[in-house]
């Protein structure tokens, strides 16, 4: 079997608030690392021999407005007092590393909940995306990333996002 290079996807996550919810998002966006790229959304396929690295992502020099690959959870509110969650969750095969990302989001009254009902929710779908493509996944193959945070006073977004590559215009 012949793998194509190993590709890094560094999976950040980001949390903002702002006086709207989509300058919470552009907030959240800073946090993580990718606010000033134009943000490609991928399907959530992980392609073979691929190496899934949990840090923040940082911004390379003379790449502003280019392209960023991406699988992201994401989601906004202005709910003050509601806790709000992103969750991306995977699983890669162990003879060659391909995989799925799944993208859960969610919103509740506390921490706890929102967390346990994100688990529960990216852990049903990749345990149903895994069956389909004939991947022999269990509950502790899953691996899940999340980032749950409360709107205090102004709107706020959270988001995990897994970026696979940048690529500028030319």
């Amino acid at each position: 079997m012949i793998f194509n290079k190993s590709l890094k996807i560094i999976l950040s996550t980001g949390a903002g608030t702002g006086s709207t919810r989509l300058s919470a998002f552009d907030a959240a966006l800073h946090d993580a690392g990718v606010f000033n790229y134009n943000l490609i959304h991928l399907s959530s396929v992980i392609p073979q021999n691929a190496n899934i690295v949990k840090e923040k992502f940082h911004t390379k020099p003379g790449e502003h407005g280019h392209k960023l690959y991406c699988v992201i959870a994401e989601i906004r509110s202005s709910e003050k007092g509601k806790y709000i969650g992103a969750a991306l969750g995977w699983y890669q095969t162990q003879s060659d590393k391909k995989g799925i990302f799944v993208e859960q989001m969610e919103i509740g009254d506390n921490h706890k909940i929102v967390k346990s009902r994100l688990n529960a929710k990216v852990t049903a779908t990749l345990l149903d995306m895994c069956k389909a493509r004939g991947y022999k996944v269990t509950e502790k193959s899953i691996q899940i990333t999340s980032r749950v945070e409360k709107i205090e006073k102004d709107p706020t977004s959270v988001l995990v996002i897994a970026v696979y590559k940048t690529e500028g215009w030319n």
